[in-house]
């Protein structure tokens, strides 16, 4: 009897032109109109978290979030199923949601994580990184450094450099395990670009990574990368220290209804 050979799979090579122009498209908006509305209000209530608009540990209502960004119900009861699934937003049945709390023993717990798999992420892109990608990283870090005093800017840029290494990595599992983390980064507050002295420092970690990755040394990437993580969640405790936890509620905001 003939045995069966078991079919090969296929070999994840490198991304082409089109994965690259995938993640730039990711710091260009897109006019709301050309947008599902659900997918609107996610952005625009992630937002307001972020920039702490709306405060952590914040009731949100349908009704309410309706009124606030001038929508029906059904594209708002959908964006809050969304951010539920990536942990932003706890259910209450019949009541609405919570906005997740992160107090600083969660942030260090998140960023334990970051520190296991970004470096992982920078020593796989060390290894695999092809020429497109790395000039890539290059173009990014001189906008990186056009951009220090322009948090707004900046702060794309940053995601879309971790982004691209992330890509590099050529690991769907890693990708798949950032991806969960990077969806509570709102629940962070304000970044710490905003801070000048940081954004230069964090432009400067950057610089070291990518050396170490046109140099193919994943050694050097790997140590980089925990460094630059490991003085985030410093920088980002001492704020925490020095501001107290937020307080500030959302500004009414109208977008179109359906």
């Amino acid at each position: 009897m003939a045995s069966r050979s078991r079919p090969k799979r296929p070999v994840r090579g490198a991304p082409d032109d089109s994965a690259l122009q995938r993640i730039a498209a990711r710091r260009i908006p897109s006019a709301d109109g050309a947008r599902p509305l659900a997918e609107v209000a996610c952005d625009e209530i992630r937002r307001a978290i972020r920039e702490g608009r709306i405060a952590t540990g914040a009731h949100l209502t349908e009704v309410d979030l309706a009124s606030w960004l001038g929508m029906s119900r059904t594209p708002i009861r959908e964006a809050m199923r969304r951010l539920q699934s990536e942990g932003l937003l706890l259910n209450q049945p019949y009541r609405g949601a919570l906005v997740m709390r992160l107090d600083s023993e969660d942030m260090r717990q998140m960023f334990a994580v970051r520190e296991l798999l970004e470096p992982a992420a920078a020593a796989a892109c060390a290894r695999n990184a092809g020429p497109a990608e790395i000039s890539a990283l290059r173009a990014l870090l001189a906008e990186e450094a056009a951009q220090l005093d322009n948090p707004s800017a900046l702060i794309p840029l940053n995601r879309q450099f971790h982004d691209i290494i992330l890509e590099c990595a050529r690991n769907q599992f890693l990708g798949k395990a950032m991806a969960g983390i990077y969806a509570l980064v709102p629940l962070l507050g304000d970044s710490n670009l905003l801070d000048g002295p940081h954004a230069r420092e964090a432009h400067a970690q950057h610089r070291a990574i990518l050396e170490a990755i046109e140099r193919q040394d994943a050694s050097r990437a790997e140590s980089v990368a925990r460094d630059h993580v490991r003085q985030s969640l410093k920088t980002r405790l001492a704020r925490i220290a020095h501001d107290g936890p937020q307080t500030s509620k959302p500004e009414p905001k109208k977008t179109r209804k359906t």
